[in-house]
């Protein structure tokens, strides 16, 4: 049967509508429902742009066995093949492969692996999820931080405690699979298409519960409170590790280490791993009353019980600088105090599903290029050179730590003060419970990322009026992706000159956020050769 594949984009519902979206095209459209072979909503998102007045936007695909000529109705062309598929299945991997870091790229490539026959099994540095959730409502209550089991390190890694974004630029067959993977533990199949899918840190806490349900269905083992302490190598290859004391042989070792484990990083350049320096973002948060973000993006009149929590995503071009842009918006969330040190602080924003909260904050954050941190090493009388990055997060975050007086109190400024040069000490209140302590935060930054912030500020309050003025800024954001890359072998993805060790996710450079770090876990899978 011949078949014809379209694109039909242009649909639009009331957001109070819940009818079928595929029925509601056929008919608008005038297709014949016996024509249609197949239907696929690949993309759905509100439009704001009308003040009192969104509506919910469709994408869909449809197959018929029929050709139709109609308004907003592309012929799409047979797919290209994908050089990926040439590479499937073509990696021999031994019979046990050890996987280290839980969180979206570890555990995705620890469950692909195990369907595929493969004895597998999972390091995670920090505690377990239940023992993770308990250890951080104590931590914002005061108590003293954890350097294993924190925001960043336990099971489900840092995605865990965040909004949950499951947003990504890429569509590719491992972003789809990694979703469906997630669909066939539980979650909605929505987040298939939407176009802004969020969990909220709930649903993902239950996302990662029945993730490891499916591993440990599948015969893998999974190991807390196992930190890689060090490899061994013989004759160019991998051939034992040492988890918290415990040395293993081992055959294949997976790095899913997220972008926080500076101490393994320094681990494996000792024991000759090569890293080179890439780009990141660093800056700070700022936080605003959510019911501003909602008038401004919705009008007045819009009703959020319908719409939700409204977001935003802004950027300001710089024709001096690098510029500046938000980060990780987080509608009815929360700032949290996200490090791994005990005289560091570093934040990050988190949310729950009903995004509910009083607050909405988001990172603003400048792109940290090469010839920035060669400038900054420069300034600092320190040797350039691919850690330099590394250094200028450390230096930031020890900084701040000390600026906000211990205990995890972060440095803080109204917007408006921040632009005025002035130390008001009467702060708004604030989501951030560990405390605040007023203090002039462009002694803290970096001199090119203090001017490129202060020029975003300006160039949002005319996106949303209010911006600056209801503003408060928490300093530091900065772990917003590694600024390292392993370089990786492209058809194996093992580093180069050790046979047996893989680099994988957001921690080896290769993606950045939940969704592509899982696609990445997903892609060494697929190349694996299968025991089954």
């Amino acid at each position: 049967m011949n078949t014809f594949r379209y694109r039909l984009h242009g649909l639009s519902m009331d957001p109070l509508d819940t009818s079928d979206p595929v029925a509601k095209a056929l008919r608008d459209w005038r297709i014949d429902p016996e024509a249609l072979v197949q239907a696929t909503i690949t993309r759905e998102s509100v439009d704001a742009r009308k003040a009192n007045h969104p509506v919910k936007r469709f994408t869909l695909e449809l197959v018929t066995n029929r050709p139709f000529q109609r308004p907003m109705l592309d012929l799409l062309p047979e797919p290209e093949p994908d050089p990926e598929d040439l590479l499937a299945g073509t990696l021999a991997l031994p019979e046990t492969v050890h996987v280290v870091g839980s969180g979206p790229c570890g555990i995705a490539c620890a469950i692909a692996l195990a369907e595929k026959g493969y004895v597998v099994v999972l390091h995670e540095r920090g505690a377990d999820l239940a023992t993770r959730s308990l250890a951080a409502r104590r931590f914002l209550k005061g108590a003293e931080l954890d350097p294993e089991t924190n925001f960043l390190f336990g099971e489900g890694g840092a995605g865990t405690f965040t909004d949950g974004k499951l947003t990504t630029r890429t569509r590719n067959r491992f972003v789809l699979a990694a979703l469906k993977q997630w669909v066939d533990v539980g979650e909605d199949p929505s987040i298939q298409w939407r176009s802004k899918p969020h969990l909220g840190t709930d649903r993902m806490r239950v996302l990662v519960g029945g993730l490891r349900k499916r591993f440990e269905s599948l015969g893998g083992k999974c190991r807390f409170l196992s930190r890689l302490e060090d490899i061994e190598m013989a004759s160019g290859k991998v051939v034992g590790a040492t988890f918290s004391g415990v040395r293993e042989p081992v055959d294949a070792l997976v790095l899913a280490i997220g972008h926080s484990a500076r101490d393994t990083w320094e681990m494996l350049a000792q024991r000759g791993v090569q890293f080179e320096a890439k780009d990141f973002a660093m800056g700070v948060r700022i936080e605003h009353p959510q019911a501003l973000i909602d008038r401004r993006q919705y009008g007045p009149k819009a009703d959020t019980r319908v719409l939700g929590a409204a977001e935003y995503f802004l950027s300001c071009k710089s024709e001096t600088g690098p510029g500046a842009h938000s980060f990780c918006m987080c509608p009815g969330g929360e700032v949290l105090p996200t490090t791994t040190g005990g005289t560091e602080l570093a934040t990050n924003g988190m949310s729950f599903r009903a995004r509910a909260g009083r607050w909405a904050n988001s990172g603003l954050v400048v792109p940290v290029k090469r010839l920035d941190l060669v400038t900054w090493a420069a300034t600092q009388g320190i040797p350039d050179d691919v850690w330099t990055g590394v250094r200028l997060q450390q230096k930031l975050e020890r900084d701040a730590y000390a600026m906000g007086g211990g205990g995890f109190r972060a440095p803080a400024q109204t917007a408006a003060d921040y632009l005025d040069g002035v130390v008001g000490q009467n702060l708004p209140e604030t989501s951030y419970v560990r405390g605040l302590l007023p203090v002039d935060l462009a002694g803290l930054l970096p001199g090119f990322m203090a001017l490129e912030i202060a020029k975003a500020l300006w160039d949002f309050d005319r996106k949303i009026p209010g911006f600056i003025r209801h503003g408060l800024m928490i300093a530091p954001e900065t772990r917003t992706s590694s600024p390292l890359r392993v370089p990786r072998d492209p058809n194996t993805l093992a580093v180069p000159g050790i046979e047996g060790l893989y680099a994988l996710g957001e921690g080896a450079g290769w993606s950045g956020g939940i969704v592509t770090s899982a696609a990445d876990g997903l892609r060494l899978a697929d190349r694996a050769a299968s025991r089954v």
